[in-house]
C-alpha cells in the first residue's frame, strides 16, 4: 500500500531534478521551470494517497456508531408524543436504550 505513494514521490522528485543532470534549465538553476517545488508535489501526492484511504477506513468504522442510538431515541420520543407509550413504558425503554448504547 505504501509502494504507490513512494513511487509517486520518487517520480516527482526525479522530474524536478531533470533526470539527475544538473545543467542549467529555463530558470538557470537546473531544477526546471518550477525550481525545487516539484519534490513537494511528490510529497503532496504521497500524503493524499495515505490520508484518503485512512479517512475512508475511519468513516466506515464510525458509520454505525452513535447514529442508530439517536435515531432509536428519536422514534421513541415521537411515539411518546403521539400517546402510543405510557410514562412508565417510555422511561423503561429509554433507560434500556441508554444502557445498550
Amino acid at each position: 500500500m505504501l509502494a504507490v505513494p513512494l513511487l509517486v514521490a520518487a517520480t516527482g522528485t526525479a522530474a524536478a531534478h531533470g533526470g539527475g543532470s544538473y545543467v542549467g534549465g529555463m530558470m538557470g538553476g537546473g531544477w526546471g521551470l518550477f525550481g525545487g517545488a516539484m519534490g513537494l508535489w511528490g510529497l503532496l501526492w504521497m500524503g493524499l494517497l495515505i490520508a484518503v484511504p485512512l479517512y475512508l477506513v475511519y468513516a466506515l468504522l464510525n458509520r454505525g456508531s452513535g447514529g442508530n442510538d439517536e435515531q432509536s431515541l428519536s422514534v421513541l420520543r415521537e411515539r411518546y408524543a403521539r400517546g402510543e407509550l405510557s410514562d412508565d413504558e417510555f422511561d423503561r425503554r429509554r433507560k434500556q436504550l441508554e444502557r445498550t448504547g
